[in-house]
Parts: structure tokens; C-alpha cells; sequence
């Protein structure tokens, strides 16, 4: 299987590098020397379907573009007509599975022949990601954004087949965005970037490399060991599995998810950076957030500001009454969990997560009054409360968070309410298979040191960026070299590309 932790597509992008730096001084040339090698890079992983449904799309939203600058009637049409069509593509293959059994009853129950029902529709990749950047794309020109300017023809079929963004994110949107940044903390709206005709550079070289060796350490080593050693024999039959170690299972599985995506997204902004490129950041240490608004502001950070900005501002945000900013939160977060999956673990996923922010605004709402105190310093009362606040405030977080992640984990509703019941049922009449003592040992200290390592990574980034390129270049490859010759056997898959 072709995938970026292939030698396969090491080779390509070698090849392709030097290709693109030769056209240095020729950004636009640059742009269809990346679009080209994304489309072969969607076909090798895809086939000439996904391609073909990825350039469709792209002719449908460049001529709905065209049709804005005919008037602003016709300007609110093409929008309409761009996110209903995005949607109810997105809707086809995300949700014909789930459906399709009621259609083939329905049309059964009328006599009508359902035999001509497609078996299966295969998600085509990227499919998600595009549609959200197309859709914020409609929107900034709907709204006369100065930073996002119409995109020819090119430059739309690269901001959406870019390889670097399609597989699973981050989303890239064309204009700037609140709490949307770079490695630097800069704003990276991707229209002035693929619109630039000044000659691009690579980005902070040696950084991007120390990147692309910790998603490696991340992906390959330590999320693929705890897949193999507890996630998936655990959750494949938790029933015959003791209570601490179907504990170990949901903790390990957030940890997993965590390196994977975080390590997937960080692989990506070095493939940017190293093309010129500064792609946004997605994860600031959501395994540290002291409540479900913090975890948010830092779990999957392109999708979360995509949701407030397209969907709960759109539904009214907290412009109305307190019920009412409630209701908005809770549809948005639905929605969020429906995007992720059409069964309905994932409506509950998103439900839970929607219920625990609304519950949140509630005692928020409920301390102010009761302490006579601001809203603003009721937000965070529990956190600012003094060290043992921190604690527990990130305690209660994180394991909302990961027990949340078994309706994520599990194939089907029934699934995860099996591994409950194996939590909190299998503690007398089964035995350990493994020591899941020593798991859970290695996550509390992992979650104790994990603050310091982060502080030392940033110190890191910033004495980089201080010193000459070549000073990193020898410890850089032997730690690269050696992450890749002592890793595990096999090519894993990203757990995001599935959505």
C-alpha cells in the first residue's frame, strides 16, 4: 500500500524536491508541480476515481467562483448552491451505508425493484478535508474578504489536492482564521501563500526535519506498540480481558490517537515547510486541557475553529439568550460527532461532548452568581483554584475525554457498550493476560513528564532557529536513520484518513 511512511514515497519526494526548488524564481510553475504530484499522489493511494471526483469537485466550486462576480444576487445563489451541493456530496458517501438498509426496505415495502442499490461506496480520500476547504473558500469570497481574492484555475486545484493537507488535514482554509496558526503563532491563511509570486523558500529547515523524525518516533514506534500490545486485542474482545487492562485499552487508545494524529499533522507542516509553505498547527498539548472548552481550543484545532466558524456562528452563536448559545453548542458538537462517522457511537460522541461544554456553561454561569464574580472569572475557577485544582480540573478532563473515546474507538454502539461492561464487570472472575499495572504506570509518568518535555521541545525550537543549519544536520539523520531501522516492521496506516 502506497502511504507517506513508504520508501516508496520517500524516493518520489526526493525526485519531486529538487524538481520544485529548480523553478525556485516560478511560483506559479511550482503550484502545478505540486498539484501534479498531489493528483499522483491521490491516484497511488485511491485510483483514478478519487482523482476524478477531486477535479470535479474542483471545476464545480472555480465555476461557482466565476458566477460571485456577476452580482450579489448572484453571488448568495452560487454560495447556496456550493455548500448544498458540498454537503449532500459529503452526505452520499459518508452516510449511504448507514442508510441504505431503510432504502432498500422502503423501496421493497412499494414494490419497486431494489436490486440496482449500489453494494458500497468507498469514501474517496480527502473527500472531508476538501469539502471543508472549499466551503470556507465560497464563504470568504461571498464575503468580499481582501485576503482572499478569486483563485484561478490552478491555484484552486492545488489549494485542494494539495498533498500535504487532503489524506486527513490540517484544513487549510484560504483565509486567515481566530486561533488558526503556524509553528510561529502567525496567521496562515493559504490565498496570500499560493497566490505569492515572490520566490518561495524552504521554512525553517532544520526544524522541519526534527519534525518529521518525532512523527516517526510518534506514529511508528510508540502509538504502533501500544496498537499491537493493548488497544487492538483489547477492543477486539473485551469480555475476556480483566477490568485494569480494558482500562489500560481506553487510556492507551486516547495516548494512540493522540500520536497518531498529532504525529500525522506534524508531518505535514514539515512537508510545508520544506515546500515554503506554513501550514496550520493542529494540536497544543490537548492532553493537558483542564476542561472539555480547553481540550477544544486543542484537540484537532483546524476542525474545532471550521465548526465554530461554519456551523456555530452560523446557527447564531451566542448572539441570542443563554438557551439558546446552548442549543447552538450542542447541534454544533453533534454535528462534529456525525462528521466522524455515521453510526451511532459517533451521534453519541458528539453528543457527550456537546452535553459536557453546556454543563460547563452552566456551573460557570451557577459560580459567578453564587461567588459574585465576573464571568470571565468563573470560567476557569477550579484550574485558578491553586495546584490541586490543576490537578483534579485535568483529571476529571482527561478521563471524560477517554472514556468519550470508546463510542470513537468502537465499531458499533454495541461494541463500546461491551467494553463498559467488561470495565466495570470483569474485576473478580477474570485474570490479568498481561500487566497492565506497568501500562498504567508508564501513562501516569508519560502524563507528568509530558509538561516539561513540551516546555524543553519549544526551548528547542527557538535555539534552533538560533544557530548555523549544518550544526543539527549530522544528529538530525542519525536520529531519523535510527527511528527508521528500529522500527516496527510493517507500514501503519493514520487512523485520521479514515474520515
Amino acid at each position: 500500500m502506497f502511504s507517506f511512511l513508504s520508501i516508496e514515497f520517500s524516493l518520489l519526494f526526493i525526485l519531486f524536491f529538487a524538481v520544485y526548488w529548480s523553478f525556485r524564481s516560478k511560483p506559479q510553475i511550482q503550484n502545478l508541480l505540486i498539484t501534479l504530484f498531489s493528483y499522483g499522489i491521490v491516484y497511488a493511494m485511491a485510483g483514478v476515481l478519487a482523482c476524478s471526483i477531486l477535479f470535479g469537485f474542483s471545476l464545480c466550486i472555480y465555476a461557482l467562483s466565476l458566477c460571485m462576480n456577476l452580482g450579489q444576487k448572484s453571488k448568495k445563489i452560487a454560495l447556496i448552491v456550493g455548500i448544498v451541493a458540498t454537503v449532500l456530496q459529503l452526505s452520499l458517501f459518508k452516510y449511504y451505508d448507514f442508510f441504505k438498509p431503510e432504502i432498500s426496505q422502503t423501496l421493497d415495502a412499494l414494490h419497486l425493484d431494489s436490486a440496482g442499490l449500489v453494494a458500497n461506496l468507498v469514501l474517496p480520500l480527502g473527500l472531508s478535508y476538501y469539502s471543508f476547504q472549499a466551503i470556507s473558500y465560497l464563504v470568504s469570497r461571498y464575503r468580499n474578504s481582501a485576503e482572499v481574492p478569486a483563485f484561478n484555475l490552478l491555484q484552486l486545484l492545488m489549494h485542494f489536492s494539495f498533498f500535504a493537507t487532503i489524506t486527513a488535514g490540517p484544513i487549510a482554509r484560504a483565509e486567515s482564521a481566530k486561533g488558526l496558526t503556524d509553528i510561529q503563532n502567525q496567521a496562515c491563511g493559504m490565498s496570500e501563500q499560493i497566490r505569492s509570486t515572490r520566490p518561495r523558500q524552504v521554512l525553517y529547515p532544520t526544524w522541519a526535519f526534527f519534525l518529521l523524525a518525532l512523527a516517526l518516533l510518534k506514529k511508528w514506534w510508540i502509538a504502533g506498540w501500544l496498537a499491537d500490545n493493548w488497544v487492538n486485542p483489547v477492543f477486539a474482545n473485551p469480555m475476556q480481558y480483566h477490568s485494569l487492562e480494558v482500562l489500560t485499552a481506553i487510556y492507551g487508545y486516547t495516548l494512540q490517537l493522540f500520536l497518531d494524529f498529532s504525529g500525522y499533522s506534524e508531518m505535514m507542516i514539515a512537508f510545508g515547510l520544506l515546500l515554503g509553505f506554513r501550514l496550520p498547527v493542529n494540536f497544543k498539548a490537548p492532553l493537558l486541557a483542564h476542561n472539555i472548552r480547553d481540550f477544544w481550543d486543542k484537540w484537532h484545532i483546524s476542525l474545532s475553529t471550521w465548526i465554530r466558524d461554519h456551523i456555530y456562528i452560523p446557527l447564531g452563536g451566542s448572539r441570542g439568550s443563554f438557551s439558546r448559545t446552548q442549543f447552538n453548542l450542542l447541534a454544533a458538537m453533534v454535528l462534529s460527532g456525525i462528521w466522524h462517522g455515521s453510526g451511532w457511537n459517533f451521534f453519541l460522541w458528539g453528543l457527550l461532548h456537546g452535553l459536557a461544554l453546556v454543563l460547563l456553561n452552566i456551573s460557570d454561569k451557577l459560580y459567578a452568581k453564587i461567588a459574585k464574580v465576573s464571568a470571565k472569572e468563573s470560567r476557569n475557577a477550579l484550574y485558578n483554584a491553586g495546584f490541586l485544582g490543576r490537578i483534579v480540573s485535568v483529571f476529571i478532563t482527561i478521563n471524560f475525554v477517554c472514556i468519550c473515546f470508546v463510542f470513537f474507538r468502537a465499531k458499533t454502539l454495541d461494541d463500546a457498550l461491551m467494553v463498559f461492561h467488561a470495565l466495570f464487570h470483569n474485576y473478580i472472575n477474570v485474570q490479568w493476560s498481561s500487566n497492565p499495572l506497568y501500562a498504567l504506570t508508564l501513562f501516569i509518568c508519560a502524563w507528568a513528564i509530558y509538561p516539561f518535555a513540551r516546555q524543553g521541545i519549544e526551548q528547542c525550537q527557538q535555539r534552533i532557529a538560533k544557530l548555523p543549519k549544518y550544526a543539527f544536520a549530522l544528529p538530525l539523520f542519525v536520529l531519523f536513520m535510527t527511528i527508521v531501522i528500529c522500527a516496527p516492521s510493517g507500514i501503519p496506516g493514520f487512523i485520521y484518513a479514515n474520515f
